[in-house]
């Protein structure tokens, strides 16, 4: 190699390396500007929240802000739900029977023809099947699905069939439970590098009817947790409660985790973005009406959606008719299965172990057979 073509190659090094120095004095110039400086104290809160609501990512704050500084943050960020309950009164579930009733009492009046319109699908849903439908959102930087549950009592809680040992999937879950759709649930004890196999669960896990955990007879009834549970007349119940009022209270279904976002129609969330940073993001709801609303963001994926803080979930399900909302379990454990198939971008690419998750019941049998016959 001649002398020339040597020197063009170090000048190329030489200016390549240069550029490289550049862009990471402006990086950490920018960095310190836009995050440390506090001239930005919207990005600042963001930046903080979303790394300290991580396990193993902390560092991103610690690295650059005291102790004092990140607890300012976080306790001005964080959204307070407590105080707050659901009125279960406020919730009208149509009565099908007496819907069935008042058709039979109508039969002699002549038919007179009716453009048959479904309400769901003018609201922008697709129809999946009977009673369950779809629709996509997005915002800025984020892409999420909605799945709406016409009939309430479809959706429950199922939880790992290894419980205190080991999680499952959630597309496990759904074929343990016989169901046709889930998403995650609540929260479990996980691992510092999300490495746990999601066989602890956090708070009140009830299905079927029956208390899961807590197990010890004074935490159930002495212990109260952020409870977000269904009742026997399919009314989604946001409640700060003991076990033991879930019990005597006819909760059917629960797990625990929080914040509420919406609770009797007021969105909790009254100022900043609530204070939990960007990421994955699940979330259940319920209308008036009845129907529930299961609500996913995908997140941490650059070019498809980098996630949301809580304030996204809660304008998007009050958009949506929600009287009750609560955000559940996020992150690596965001997930939406429907007839064995992800709707979402799971963030790992993969599901993760995680402790119980909400599913949707196919319709009952019972429900298509004609009158008088009875199932054999």
């Amino acid at each position: 190699m001649n002398k020339k073509v040597l020197n063009i190659i170090k000048k190329v090094v030489l200016c390549v390396f240069l550029s490289f120095v550049s862009l990471a004095i402006l990086g950490a110039i920018s960095f310190y500007i836009l995050i440390v400086s506090g001239l930005f104290p919207s990005l600042q809160s963001t930046w903080i929240c979303t790394a300290m609501t991580t396990l193993s990512h902390q560092y991103l704050a610690t690295w650059f802000f005291s102790d004092e500084k990140i607890e300012q943050v976080l306790d001005e960020a964080m959204v307070d739900d407590s105080g707050y309950s659901t009125n279960v009164d406020d919730i009208k579930i149509p009565d099908k029977s007496t819907e069935s009733s008042e058709e039979e009492k109508i039969d002699d009046v002549p038919e007179i023809p009716v453009p048959e319109v479904d309400p769901y699908i003018e609201e922008g849903y697709t129809e999946l099947e009977e009673g369950l439908y779809l629709k996509e959102v997005s915002g800025d930087n984020w892409k999420g699905w909605l799945m709406l549950i016409s009939d309430p009592k479809r959706v429950k809680l199922e939880d790992t069939r290894n419980q205190f040992v080991c999680g499952q999937k959630v597309m496990t879950m759904i074929e343990n439970a016989g169901a046709i759709a889930g998403i995650n649930g609540g929260g479990f004890a996980d691992g510092p590098n999300y490495d746990s196999n999601g066989g602890t669960p956090s708070g009140i896990v009830i299905e079927d009817g029956i208390l899961v955990n807590p197990t010890n007879p004074t935490t159930i009834s002495q212990t109260v947790y952020s409870m977000v549970g269904i009742n026997s007349d399919g009314v989604l119940v946001l409640r700060q409660c003991t076990a033991q009022w879930a019990l005597d209270n006819n909760i059917v279904s629960a797990v625990s985790f929080k914040p509420f976002i919406i609770v009797n129609g007021e969105g909790i969330i009254k100022s900043g973005t609530g204070g939990w940073g960007i990421a994955p993001r699940t979330a259940i709801g319920q209308r008036q009406t009845g129907e529930i609303i299961f609500m996913v963001v995908d997140g941490r994926q650059i070019g498809h959606s980098i996630g949301v803080d809580l304030l996204p979930l809660q304008e998007t399900l009050l958009a949506e008719k929600c009287h009750n909302a609560a955000m559940m379990d996020g992150g690596s454990s965001t997930v939406m299965i429907y007839n064995k198939e992800f709707v979402n971008k799971p963030s790992l690419g993969f599901e993760r172990y995680i402790n119980n998750c909400w599913v949707v019941m196919p319709i009952a049998e019972e429900n298509e057979l004609a009158d008088g016959q009875t199932a054999e």
